[in-house]
């Protein structure tokens, strides 16, 4: 695959490939260091870490296939992306998946209008009957950035096939 791709699009696919990797592997350190301190675990417990794990490895996994320059990477990383978009709780559910770094704004209309701003790494929070009364609702701007640069990144491979499938009838 790396024959059929630019320089300029190798580097890219490289770098958001580390970016995931280092992510995953931050929220995987982060989620061992959470499973450590447990001093009672209940099977429900033991579902959300398990979910928390596969998501993070799932960010791995998508990097590495970037590293490979396997264009399915981007697929991949745009579902990953996709997960880390939006945060959310609401009728006692909260989920929260961020692999990386991550600016959020949003808003907590819990007790009134409240906007909010976050900024951190690679951190997750999913809860299951939790505080019903929370309703907040924030949007991660680096993965919508991600989103947007991975589509961009989609289309610049997509011409670059084509006019390779052109230049390669003229001659």
């Amino acid at each position: 695959m790396e024959n059929n791709l630019s320089k300029s699009i190798i580097s890219k696919l490289k770098i958001l490939g580390i970016y995931q990797i280092a992510g995953g592997i931050i929220g995987l350190g982060l989620t061992i260091w959470i499973i450590s301190g447990l001093t009672i675990t209940t099977s429900l417990l033991l579902i959300l870490l398990l979910v928390a794990i596969v998501l993070y490895a799932y960010s791995i996994y998508c990097g590495t296939l970037l590293l490979k320059k396997n264009i399915s990477g981007l697929k991949h990383s745009l579902i990953n992306q996709f997960l880390q978009l939006i945060n959310l709780s609401i009728f006692g559910f909260t989920f929260q998946y961020i692999s990386g770094v991550f600016v959020s704004a949003g808003v907590d209309l819990t007790d009134s209008f409240l906007f909010t701003f976050h900024l951190g790494v690679s951190q997750w929070q999913i809860t299951v009957n939790g505080n019903k009364e929370l309703l907040i609702l924030n949007f991660n701007l680096v993965a919508l950035f991600l989103i947007l640069f991975i589509e961009k990144l989609r289309n610049e491979i997509r011409k670059q096939q084509f006019e390779r499938q052109v230049s390669s009838l003229g001659q």
